[in-house]
């Protein structure tokens, strides 16, 4: 893969030396390229003269390569899973972005802006993480997160493991719930709710297609999932529905930064201001690709009950990621010896 990249980036950029067009070196992931393409690489060609060049592949594989490249990068823009952009920035692999340069940063959400500090990265979308499950199959309706923990119901429950995008910020919201010190990012309380349901719980899963399996296969009946994968279950012939839980729903980010020597720096802010711009943002919530983080967006009912959006987005909880990349390997451990089975 990386041999690939390599070629087609010489390639294009033999190409744009000798015909006047641009490049700019992204980093993301591997879905939706087709509607990448009609959304954001092909009407930035035709505005900027500037090829989109991608290196595809999942957050771990990709970051691994930024720092194997890291004394000479052949990245210029990198999208992650907000995590990894807090676990990039304690590695020194970006360059803090001068907003001033971006025209579309203040139509964005506060919290959009700047969620790792000192301008490493931006959120271009963001997503909830909310409750579904089958309402045929029980008598009362599910209305908060410690239902999932209850007798009658834990034992068709799947929770997310510790390793996934949302498992750390699940076990936050779980130690919290039932008592935990919101200083104690030792998670003491919610390591032991964990370890008192284990093997009452389904499983926990690491992908969100496993959670939708065990739907249809009626193994569980409820489930933490975020809001981009509700969309799959909405054909559905089952009775699933979303929930809001009253404790409240944890928020995420995908987010964009500049790599740390960047050789096509001037491209890399032309792309990140138009990955927040109105027709981007309200082209990719049209074709439910991403929630809209830009403000000035707006969809029809029948789109935006699909997304994250509106008053849906300043209920977001968001948790301290640069807490979550310092105390993540010591998680990682006490989950191995209590919880993995």
């Amino acid at each position: 893969m990386l041999k690939k990249f390599v070629f087609v980036f010489l390639l294009v950029t033999v190409v744009g030396f000798l015909f006047g067009t641009g490049v700019v070196n992204v980093s993301t992931w591997g879905y939706n390229l087709d509607l990448l393409d009609k959304n954001i690489s092909e009407p930035f060609l035709e505005e900027y003269n500037i090829q989109v060049v991608r290196e595809l592949g999942n957050n771990s594989v990709r970051f691994t390569k930024l720092e194997t490249q890291k004394e000479n990068p052949v990245i210029d823009v990198v999208q992650f899973a907000d995590y990894y952009s807090a676990l990039g920035k304690s590695k020194d692999l970006f360059e803090p972005i001068d907003v001033s340069k971006l025209e579309n940063y203040n139509d964005i959400f506060t919290f959009a802006q700047d969620p790792i500090g000192g301008n490493y990265t931006i959120g271009y979308t963001a997503y909830s993480l909310g409750l579904i499950y089958r309402a045929d199959k029980f008598e009362e309706p599910i209305t908060s997160w410690k239902d999932l923990f209850k007798e009658g119901i834990v034992e068709h429950v799947a929770l997310p493991d510790i390793t996934t995008t949302q498992g750390p910020a699940f076990m936050i919201l779980t130690n919290k719930i039932f008592g935990g010190d919101e200083n104690d990012w030792s998670l003491s309380v919610g390591f032991d709710k964990y370890e008192e349901i284990k093997d009452k719980i389904v499983t926990f899963y690491t992908t969100s297609s496993q959670v939708q399996n065990l739907f249809e296969m009626d193994e569980i009946w409820a489930a933490p999932v975020p809001r981009f994968a509700w969309g799959n279950y909405l054909n559905s012939d089952l009775d699933i529905v979303w929930v809001d839980p009253i404790e409240g729903v944890p928020g995420f980010l995908s987010t964009i930064s500049i790599i740390k020597g960047a050789k096509n720096l001037d491209a890399a802010y032309k792309y990140v201001d138009f990955l927040l711009s109105y027709q981007v943002q309200f082209d990719e919530a049209m074709d439910l690709v991403d929630s809209p983080v830009n403000k000035t967006v707006e969809v029809p009912d029948d789109i935006a009950s699909k997304l994250t959006y509106g008053d849906a987005m300043n209920k977001l909880i968001f948790y301290d990621l640069n807490k979550i990349v310092a105390n993540r390997n010591s998680w990682l451990e006490e989950w191995n010896e209590r919880i993995a089975y």
